[in-house]
């Protein structure tokens, strides 16, 4: 079977999509995105050995990891291509990508092992494609585990696919960081945007990782979960800085009023995405006008490739005409995209949570107590 399109037409289509050519003319842009849909969808069957294996992989190691797949957006692939000048859309690596989120870092690290196992994260050279952002987290503060490999395609050829490997507590991050960016219209993921956004994610990066080395905090109640955080602190007079840097950044932006309102902003108009079939996916779509947001879910079968792959681009190509965030996702979420996804749903309760927590420890330790017992028994008397 030959490609459609020759590795030259892709990566002039690349060129076309963020050119000031297609602002103006239409018929170029619309030819560029049925390109870059036909090259999106090539990724798919690779994307899906690679979701079975990650899957399976991450559950044994982990049998509450949430595990989800998604081919990368018009809109995503358009800003790489712009802050990369060098690089060329047919040698983008994570046009498909799948995740697995685990609940600790020690279980990330297992199920990268046992990955790494496998020949299609060894290239040629017998080397892998990974990089480690826990232990060099990014500047931005995103903390999680990016690995390259090769899955065959329908063409006789391959595709590269990313697995993302992190923690729930690093999700929470993510998430928190990217529905921030979708309302504020900024740019905190590609560590752009606002200098007091941008320390205050850095600062709760710091705090999460802290979180992720507590011996079996994701076991424990919210009251135990405090409690450990709280003696974290206590201990390490750098946390007490990090925490105090934070919880100014939340005074200053009025970061968790900001969270909670974008919430309540944002109204589901229906619910398809809780459940998708076996190998199907979910198209969302998030409008965003000045007071509400509004989120529609639409559902397809595996059998539907084809009329994904038209909706999907012709919901892209309504998005740069209006303020719209275009999706084609997929979980094995219990809880369904809502759960891998909460970002979609401006859900960032369990980040919330957290910043609960470090009001909480900040107050208690700017009242001077030095001795943990005395304090604890003062917050849980």
């Amino acid at each position: 079977m030959l490609e459609k399109y020759s590795g030259k037409e892709i990566n002039r289509a690349g060129e076309m999509l963020i050119s000031e050519i297609v602002k103006v003319d239409e018929s170029s842009f619309s030819k560029a995105m049925d390109i870059l849909s036909f090259w999106r969808f090539s990724h798919e069957s690779p994307l899906e050995s690679a979701f079975k294996i990650v899957q399976d992989y991450a559950t044994e190691q982990d049998k509450n990891a949430i595990c989800a797949k998604r081919l990368k957006r018009h809109a995503s692939i358009s800003l790489k291509l712009k802050r990369f000048s060098s690089m060329k859309l047919k040698n983008m690596q994570d046009i498909g990508g799948c995740r697995a989120i685990l609940s600790t870092e020690k279980k990330v690290y297992q199920t990268l092992i046992v990955l790494k196992r496998r020949k299609e994260f060894r290239f040629n050279d017998g080397l892998f494609r990974i990089k480690d952002y826990i232990k060099k987290p990014k500047d931005d503060g995103y903390r999680g585990i990016h690995l390259i490999g090769k899955f065959n395609d329908l063409f006789g050829g391959s595709r590269s696919i990313e697995v993302q490997l992190r923690t729930k507590n690093q999700h929470y991050w993510a998430t928190a960081i990217e529905i921030v960016d979708l309302f504020t219209q900024q740019s905190l993921k590609t560590n752009q945007g606002r200098r007091e956004w941008k320390e205050f994610f850095i600062g709760v990066s710091e705090i999460l990782s802290v979180i992720d080395n507590i011996h079996m905090f994701d076991k424990l109640e919210d009251r135990l979960q405090f409690e450990k955080l709280l003696e974290a602190a206590i201990k390490k007079p750098d946390l007490q800085q990090t925490i105090s840097k934070v919880i100014d950044s939340c005074k200053n932006i009025g970061i968790i009023e900001k969270l909670n309102a974008f919430s309540r902003s944002l109204q589901v108009i229906n619910d398809n995405a809780a459940q998708i079939p076996a190998d199907g996916y979910a198209l969302i779509k998030i409008e965003i006008n000045k007071k509400v947001a509004t989120l529609n879910a639409q559902v397809f079968e595996s059998s539907q490739d084809q009329e994904a792959s038209d909706a999907f681009v012709e919901a892209e190509k309504e998005a740069t005409k209006k303020e719209m965030v275009v999706a084609l996702v997929f979980t094995d979420a219990i809880g369904g995209i809502k759960e891998a996804y909460p970002n979609y749903f401006a859900d960032s309760s369990q980040f919330i949570k957290y910043l609960v927590f470090i009001e909480e420890i900040h107050k208690r330790l700017s009242e001077g107590q030095s001795s943990f017992i005395s304090l604890l028994r003062r917050i849980f008397k």
